[in-house]
């Protein structure tokens, strides 16, 4: 029988990392990408928030020309192709998250669902990572993402 896939969340700053590749971290990422797309060893989930941050971190990207403006479009619809799980995060949980850890509400958000789902949540985002890595184990730095040696 075979093993059930984890369940991870991965927020925007990892997710952005599978298309824009001036980024830090991105063999890590897209070894992620590939154990979710192209290996199914994971299931990733994230909040419904993720594709307002992804447009934004795409248009972002185009306007400080990181990414050709004539790749957005091309960027954004590779990254909803994938297929990330989106969910309902209850806000009365992301404001306890970002009350409780002195957090942004869309950093919360995310943490909210991992801690709902009782999963690891994986960030490239290094001033969340800071705030709580000392006091959640769930929060993991991308950068830590085990990458494999060949599809």
């Amino acid at each position: 029988m075979a093993q059930k896939p984890a369940l991870v969340v991965a927020d925007a700053s990892v997710v952005l990392k599978w298309q824009l590749d001036d980024e830090d971290c991105i063999p890590q990422a897209t070894a992620l990408r590939d154990d979710f797309y192209a290996r199914g060893a994971v299931n990733v989930i994230a909040p419904y928030l993720l594709v307002y941050e992804v447009v934004n971190g795409i248009a972002t990207a185009a306007r400080r020309r990181r990414i050709a403006s004539d790749k957005a479009m091309e960027a954004l619809s590779n990254l909803m192709a994938l297929g990330v799980e989106l969910r309902e995060v209850e806000p009365l949980m992301v404001l306890e998250a970002s009350l409780r850890y002195n957090l942004a509400a869309y950093d919360a958000a995310y943490l909210a669902l991992a801690e709902a789902e009782k999963c690891d949540l994986w960030t490239g985002d290094r001033a969340f990572y800071q705030t709580v890595k000392g006091e959640l184990s769930l929060v993991k730095w991308i950068g830590d993402y085990k990458v494999h040696k060949e599809l």
